[in-house]
């Protein structure tokens, strides 16, 4: 009985890590070992939880929203080590911000219409999740000017899809890879 049970919530309880990680990230020395323990293990748990469950069938709405969820939380803690530790220029704190009033908005119009939340799983969505947590990398590699104009840049657009997505849609599609997908299957005319 408990195996069973434990199959059924394998991947929620996978995603479910990343909170208890993202909390390690905040509560731990900054860019000491344990906090790159908790940022390789949360970056492992969002690679790990989708495919788990679609390869044993456990997919579900909960299981979509405990994910994005997560996501949001993990993408927090990232942001709370960087504003500790990295002085950063207005012109990011602005960008941020819009992108935050956006996001925000989406999510808000998403509550509205659906009376749920609405985040979506599209590619532009997961393509700034990867930058966010190749952030360290990229601030390493290419500074901050050239990492911050990147990262602004993917969120704002992958922010602004969603929000158009989100209004234009007449039902909730968590899946929706993007606009391109809406015109190609017919779900609002943008």
């Amino acid at each position: 009985m408990w195996g069973g049970l434990l199959i059924k919530q394998l991947a929620n309880l996978i995603t479910s890590t990343r909170f208890l990680l993202a909390a390690g990230m905040v509560l731990t020395a900054p860019f000491s070992a344990a906090f790159w323990a908790c940022y390789l293990g949360g970056g492992v748990s969002d690679l790990l939880d989708g495919p788990i469950a679609r390869r044993l069938n456990i997919q579900s709405t909960a299981g979509a929203k405990l994910d994005s969820a997560a996501d949001l939380a993990f993408a927090a803690a990232i942001s709370v080590a960087a504003v500790r530790n990295i002085p950063f220029a207005i012109w990011i704190w602005v960008c941020a911000a819009c992108i935050a009033a956006v996001r925000f908005a989406g999510y808000s119009v998403g509550f509205a219409k659906y009376r749920t939340f609405s985040a979506l799983h599209t590619y532009a969505n997961k393509a700034t999740g990867a930058l966010i947590f190749a952030s360290p990398l990229l601030y390493a590699a290419l500074g901050l000017t050239v990492s911050g104009i990147v990262l602004c840049a993917a969120a704002l657009f992958s922010s602004v899809e969603e929000l158009v997505i989100t209004v234009s849609a007449p039902t909730l599609n968590r899946d929706c890879k993007g606009i391109y997908q809406m015109k190609h299957h017919g779900e609002a005319k943008i």
